[in-house]
């Protein structure tokens, strides 16, 4: 089957063909139709400080994916069927340390990620354990290929307190689009997004961002203050990681406001623990992957029921073959989410 992979310690993915998975006792065998291309691929692409940590090759990689049921593992119960529309949780867990045992899954400390500790998503059949299997009902795999993107912007946003609040959303990578899409789906009475990037700062106002600001052009606090009565925002999600964003992120939050934050800092950043966290009485929020698995049942309800739609963040599709293309086009800064086609639907 064809297939993207890492072939070996270098800049670089190859697209070829790999042996089928088989599925075993506790997995279902899925045709993969759509696959989302993720920052970490364009990581693992680039072979940057963190891939050649973390990465062995080869290996497939991609992990945001939907597709089609054509085999069940012998142990596998009747909740799934032959034909069935499904995506996956791609953070594999234990089920047995303290983490698992508490209802925090996605803090396992013995997570194995499909695309990035064992393969992945780019290619045509992927086995995946059932325990992990998410059912799509009447959301398209288009929509299901990109949960795993959607579901950072569903925890980030709804682990703090929206109906009724003011949002600010830093960093509108595509992540950052969806938070703010959420964040206005959920009830806040008000939307601000930050960027640099024009072109993704427009996303998040078609995603439904009520302000939009531009750091190179605006003083982002003081904007913030006077969309907000001079008190500052209910609540901040931090989606870039971004050094100067994360400052930003700190003045902008109203006194004891929420801060969420989901962007990683390429380096480590100096915060005020006095004057930014301690006498503003700030709730600080680290947010790591989804909520196993809160998170997926509450994406099922916001797109099943049409409250929450991504597709306006979705900008360009391309076959499984061009994925050079599809990283040259999220390099230029001109794209928001980045869709692969390999199966058909």
């Amino acid at each position: 089957m064809r297939a993207i992979i890492k072939a070996s310690a270098e800049p670089g993915l190859k697209v070829t063909d790999v042996p089928e998975p088989t599925c075993g006792p506790n997995d279902v065998l899925i045709h993969v139709h759509h696959a989302g291309v993720c920052g970490t691929d364009v990581h693992i692409d680039e072979w940057d400080d963190w891939a050649q940590g973390r990465i062995r090759p080869p290996v497939v990689v991609g992990h945001e994916f939907a597709g089609e049921i054509v085999e069940l593992g012998s142990n596998v119960g009747d909740q799934f069927h032959i034909g069935q529309l499904v995506t996956a949780e791609g953070h594999i867990v234990c089920g047995h340390c303290k983490s698992c045992r508490s209802g925090n899954g996605h803090i396992c400390t013995n997570t194995s990620i499909i695309g990035v500790d064992r393969n992945g998503a780019f290619t045509e059949y992927l086995a995946m354990p059932a325990s992990n299997v998410i059912p799509l009902g009447s959301i398209p795999t288009t929509i299901g290929s990109i949960m795993d993107a959607i579901g950072n912007a569903f925890h980030t946003v709804l682990t703090a307190t929206i109906p009724g609040n003011s949002v600010l959303v830093t960093g509108c990578g595509p992540i950052g689009c969806f938070a703010a899409g959420v964040a206005q789906s959920a009830g806040a009475t008000k939307v601000i997004a930050t960027d640099v990037n024009q072109f993704r700062l427009d996303l998040a106002g078609k995603m439904g961002a009520d302000v939009l600001i531009n750091p190179e052009k605006e003083d982002v606090v003081a904007r913030v203050r006077e969309e907000t009565g001079g008190d500052g925002a209910d609540v901040v999600c931090e989606m870039s990681g971004h050094p100067i964003a994360l400052a930003q992120a700190f003045q902008a939050a109203c006194m004891g406001g929420q801060l969420q934050l989901l962007g990683i800092p390429k380096e480590p950043v100096t915060i005020d623990f006095s004057a930014d966290i301690i006498f503003k009485g700030l709730s600080v929020h680290g947010v790591i992957g989804r909520r196993m698995y809160d998170t997926w049942l509450q994406m099922q309800t916001f797109l099943s029921s049409g409250i929450f739609d991504p597709m306006p963040a979705v900008t360009h599709t391309f076959p499984l073959e061009d994925i050079q293309k599809a990283l040259d086009v999220i390099h230029s800064g001109n794209a928001g989410k980045v869709i692969l086609e390999i199966g058909s639907n």
